[in-house]
């Protein structure tokens, strides 16, 4: 697959990397038609369960040389978020860009958000740390360097961390 996908242009490879996950993922699930796995669906709506998951992770391993984890369509949950990741493993340097592979993550980890209960512990701690994760994306935007975590502590009072703490944690 590595030499197949080595002399085509970058489109190339990921329509063809594409059309192969959705293929895949057809057969996995019995279809027989790779139509009704649309490049944009989340593999669990499509009804990908633990089996199928592993079905199709077995077929794309087959296929692409690459020992590939069975939590596959759990950590890429679209086709074409999985056909990103194929890129980038087969084709290296010649992979998806930093900012498609940056939307992938943030894709991937909304999914897993979407999983947590709002009685988690978890939640809590990843609002707080989402929020400060723009926060700096915020300040750099705006070109000033943000302070450090450390130094934002060492200046605030004790006051202003126990507000911080029961603003974010839900207690104010």
């Amino acid at each position: 697959m590595r030499e197949r996908l080595a002399g085509q242009p970058r489109p190339e490879q990921d329509r063809e990397l594409l059309d192969l996950v959705s293929r895949r993922a057809a057969e996995a699930l019995g279809h027989g038609d790779t139509g009704a796995v649309g490049s944009g669906q989340a593999f669990r709506d499509l009804g990908f369960d633990s089996l199928t998951a592993v079905e199709l992770c077995n077929r794309l391993s087959a296929e692409t040389g690459l020992k590939l984890p069975s939590t596959l369509v759990f950590d890429h949950p679209t086709p074409r978020h999985l056909a990103v990741f194929l890129g980038n493993e087969l084709l290296g340097e010649e992979g998806p860009d930093a900012e498609t592979a940056l939307v992938a993550d943030l894709d991937r980890l909304a999914s897993t958000i979407s999983r947590l209960s709002p009685e988690m512990s978890a939640r809590a701690l990843a609002v707080a740390r989402l929020r400060s994760m723009l926060a700096e994306l915020g300040d750099q935007n705006e070109g000033e360097p943000k302070a450090s975590v450390s130094q934002q502590l060492e200046a605030a009072s004790d006051d202003e961390i126990f507000d911080f703490i029961n603003r974010e944690l839900g207690r104010s």
